[in-house]
């Protein structure tokens, strides 16, 4: 079974669910930095939030210079994922909101498929193909082979959460240099998360 993450305007702007573009969530009287990026200390573009068995796991990526600073890399220091705990949550806004935001958001429905793989499941959507934003669990459909982090704090191999694609306008899109998809994974022991993407 393939669960894919399908856009769904009715479900913008709830705190405790998936959603692309719009603002992060934080939990409630807890300060929290905005994520800047290792290379040219500017703050992240917040990319979107997807809850998880274990949190809420948020993803920032550098997108001052694009291509520049390594936000393709789980360890370059160009992007970054963050798990919270999905109660007591609010809205919040970064320093600078014109450059670190997409104020566009998309809301997400999860429709469970019968395929027995991604890319399948894509393709067989009888829906608009676009709004099909990516998956949630399964195993990742990888574009140039297997790039799976290993967690920092057990140094094995992370879960796969999910494969996501730039989104269905390329006017608001997440920016995987071009028609890339993205792959995010975590350690449910350490809650620790790691983001990249290929093209």
């Amino acid at each position: 079974m393939i669960r894919l993450l399908v856009a769904d305007n009715s479900k913008k702007s709830i705190l405790e669910e998936t959603s692309f573009g719009g603002l992060p969530v934080k939990e409630i009287d807890k300060i929290v930095e905005w994520p800047k990026c290792r290379t040219c200390e500017a703050e992240m573009q917040y990319q979107g939030k997807i809850k998880t068995d274990i949190g809420i796991e948020l993803i920032f990526m550098c997108n001052n210079d694009p291509g520049m600073c390594d936000d393709w890399d789980a360890e370059g220091g160009g992007n970054k994922a963050i798990i919270i705990d999905e109660k007591n949550l609010e809205f919040f806004k970064p320093t600078d909101a014109k450059l670190s935001i997409r104020e566009t958001e998309y809301g997400v429905t999860i429709a469970e498929t019968e395929n027995v793989d991604y890319d399948s499941a894509r393709e067989n959507w009888e829906g608009n193909k676009r709004d099909v934003l990516g998956q949630l669990y399964g195993e990742p459909s990888w574009i140039q082979g297997d790039e799976t982090p290993e967690c920092d704090c057990c140094n094995k191999p992370m879960r796969f959460v999910a494969q996501l694609e730039e989104g269905p306008d390329h006017r608001t899109a997440m920016n995987f240099g071009g028609g890339g998809v993205a792959y995010l994974f975590d350690c449910i022991k350490g809650k620790t998360a790691k983001f990249l993407w290929q093209s």
